[in-house]
């Protein structure tokens, strides 16, 4: 039994050498992700899952202080349930496992691979629905904090983390961070 309440282990298969997989293939990422998942209407575009569902960051607008002061929504957003194709450059590998795997205990989302680099924060949020996470190459010094909770989640362990409070995480380490990151609908 764990002693955190945002933070819950989940009986499923670990996967073990994905970081060394995902390292031999020829993806590139947009920002700090790309999913491994698609809509039907574009099942081969795993950059279409990146970043917000609602919100077009690539109309943010900042003032001279550098605080946000203009933002767009999509017109057309997406939700988390369109996400049904696994993309093919994913077919045949470790990560349709770890997808089929998500799949048959969860009703799931995007699935994306999420990189938090050194000396990195991400901003203090809730998501809509909770999180399903297996790092596949972490290290002490990269922490996730949910309300007033703090854990290192260990490389290869799966875990539901409860995003739909308040939470951030943070690389304090020197290398990147890498976490396969499921929203659960």
């Amino acid at each position: 039994m764990s002693d955190y309440a945002h933070f819950i282990k989940v009986d499923l298969p670990q996967h073990k050498n994905l970081w060394e997989e995902f390292n031999e293939m020829d993806i590139k990422l947009k920002g700090n992700q790309i999913c491994i998942n698609a809509p039907s209407t574009t099942p081969n575009d795993y950059h279409r899952g990146c970043g917000s569902l609602f919100y077009n960051w690539g109309t943010a607008v900042y003032n001279n202080k550098k605080e946000l002061i203009e933002l767009d929504e999509w017109d057309d957003p997406l939700k988390e349930s369109d996400f049904t194709d696994m993309c093919s450059v994913f077919s045949g590998t470790s990560f349709e496992k770890v997808y089929n795997d998500m799949k048959s205990q969860f009703n799931i989302g995007r699935v994306r691979i999420m990189k938090l680099p050194p000396g990195k924060v991400m901003s203090w949020h809730a998501d809509d629905s909770k999180r399903l996470h297996y790092p596949i190459k972490t290290q002490l010094g990269c922490s996730m904090v949910i309300d007033d909770e703090v854990m290192h989640i260990p490389q290869d362990t799966w875990w539901l983390t409860d995003t739909t409070l308040k939470h951030t995480a943070f690389n304090a380490s020197r290398s990147n961070r890498y976490h396969i990151v499921a929203a659960i609908i």
